[in-house]
């Protein structure tokens, strides 16, 4: 059967309707081999946002329509919600409002569409309407954890290996992932970020659909011991993400990492890829070296991105803090120059990362005419309840977007959200000027990120609440030292909270 399969469903804004919605919802969850209980679950969430999206979308004795997509995705199911009714903003889907005097008329904040989805993303289209998107993923323990949970033969770790081992590298065959699956759970127990891959499954399927390309090291016995992979999560991306990489406990520090890293470099440069980038972890420096020895560079310092919960089996089993990492880069395809948009206060900090890849930037001013805002502001906004992490993507600067972010920031603080990131293009001019508008709201520069999705990005953060120890945060590289000492300056929870003093 055909893995990719996507429906619509067309409705009237008619609330009477949102049963049809649920039903077709469910019944397509079903098809896509959820349980019982969670066909039940996304019926019900599904019946929730469409009556949402009626009752706030459309005036009342309006007659429009709105399309329920369904798609098969690598993990489970995406339901898009998409109408062309009134400009909302995200924070119009809070359903709550504490401060209303008479009674309100919003879905009870309990009942939320969002509680039991996986994703959450809103997207604002401007004169098309608006999305949203409400992911869940397949989670049958029945059918994948068996792989994973075999007897032990031994309550003991296995000893580490000293001697010298050959083994050898290549693309992993489907028949590998189960013993995939297993690596993750050897170093990591059950708490990697990404579960999917606890699932050898999806593991075969992200790599049919080109998301991931992976890469395993094996011994002459046959045993695997190490992975890594190309990751592409968006279609023509010019940049591929280096992910995914574990060593089994036991065979660190014989080199696996190192000959994964440059299997898959090479295979990116086959590919055409412009560019590579790692997010690296800092409760230790194994990946930040590796990273550095194939020419990778610090760039970006991600404070407090991953979870506390995380454990790194035989290097940080219980992290102290929530987990930073940073964002190490290289060209394949190096550019002479790029020209950016950036605030005089950042200059030479900005100037330093792109000279320590190896370019030279062109800083512009914008002039008049080029400060001109769109007719219609688009923010994507991207959030995570199980990681407490939100991501913020400015595709068109309206006039009220600083306002849109406010309220998209109030909005996911009340959720608990505790990092969230905002993402803008430094090759619009209007990144000059907005610089200084977000940081009022409590963001901090942390680092750029070229050839992005949406250009050069200017990275910013913003902790809710959270005091970060940096003494904590661990670097193998000067450059990455130097990201730490600038973004812990900028900080602005350093600056009020008198954290890590």
């Amino acid at each position: 059967m055909e893995k990719c399969q996507f429906s619509v469903l067309t409705i009237p804004n008619d609330s009477s309707y949102a049963k049809t919605a649920s039903s077709y919802a469910g019944a397509v969850a079903r098809v896509f081999g959820f349980d019982e209980q969670a066909c039940r679950d996304i019926a019900a969430g599904v019946a929730l946002a469409v009556s949402f999206v009626i009752r706030q979308a459309f005036d009342s004795g309006q007659r429009a329509s709105l399309d329920i997509g369904c798609e098969r995705i690598s993990m489970g199911l995406k339901v898009v919600v998409r109408d062309k009714g009134l400009p909302l903003d995200r924070t119009d889907y809070a359903f709550s409002d504490e401060h209303q005097k008479k009674p309100c008329d919003r879905i009870p904040s309990s009942q939320e569409p969002e509680g039991e989805w996986d994703e959450v993303v809103f997207r604002n289209l401007g004169p098309e309407g608006k999305e949203l998107h409400l992911v869940k993923y397949l989670q049958n323990p029945a059918i994948d954890y068996q792989f994973l949970c075999e007897p032990s033969s031994s309550p003991h770790r296995p000893a580490r290996v000293t001697e010298r081992i050959e083994f050898e590298v290549r693309p992993m065959l489907p028949s590998e992932a189960v013993e995939v699956a297993r690596l993750f759970y050897r170093a990591y127990g059950y708490s990697f970020v990404f579960r999917q891959i606890y699932f050898p499954d999806r593991i075969v399927e992200l790599n049919e659909t080109g998301r991931i390309s992976s890469a395993v090291a094996v011994t002459e016995t046959g045993e695997i011991i190490g992975h890594c992979a190309l990751v592409n999560w968006e279609e023509n991306s010019r940049a591929a993400e280096l992910g995914f990489a574990v060593v089994k406990p036991e065979f660190r520090g014989l080199g696996c990492l190192n000959k994964l890293t440059e299997h898959l470099v090479q295979r990116a440069e086959r590919d055409g890829s412009e560019a590579l980038f790692v997010l690296a972890a800092t409760n230790h420096v194994y990946s930040q070296r590796v990273a550095h020895r194939f020419g990778l560079t610090a760039c970006a310092l991600l404070a407090g991105l991953g979870p506390a919960t995380v454990s790194f089996k035989d290097l940080t089993d219980v992290l102290p803090q929530r987990e930073t990492y940073l964002i190490y880069f290289r060209y394949l395809m190096k550019p002479e120059s790029v020209a950016v948009y950036v605030p005089d206060h950042h200059r030479r900090f900005i100037g330093d990362l792109y000279r320590n890849m190896g370019v030279e930037p062109r800083f512009e001013i914008p002039s008049e005419h080029e400060t001109t805002f769109s007719p219609e502001c688009k923010i994507s906004t991207m959030y995570f309840l199980h990681t407490r992490v939100a991501f913020l993507e400015i595709e068109e600067f309206g006039a009220n977007v600083v306002g849109e972010i406010k309220a998209t920031l109030k909005d996911l603080r009340m959720k608990r959200i505790e990092t969230i990131q905002l993402y803008c293009d430094m090759t619009n001019p209007l990144t000059y000027h907005l610089t200084g508008d977000v940081e009022k709201l409590g963001f901090f520069v942390c680092g750029i990120k070229p050839l992005s999705t949406n250009g050069e990005a200017l990275i910013f953060q913003y902790l809710n609440n959270i005091c970060l120890d940096f003494d904590r945060i661990k670097t193998a590289t000067p450059e990455g030292a130097y990201l730490r000492s600038y973004v812990r300056a900028h900080d602005s929870n350093q600056i009020t909270a008198g954290c890590d003093r």
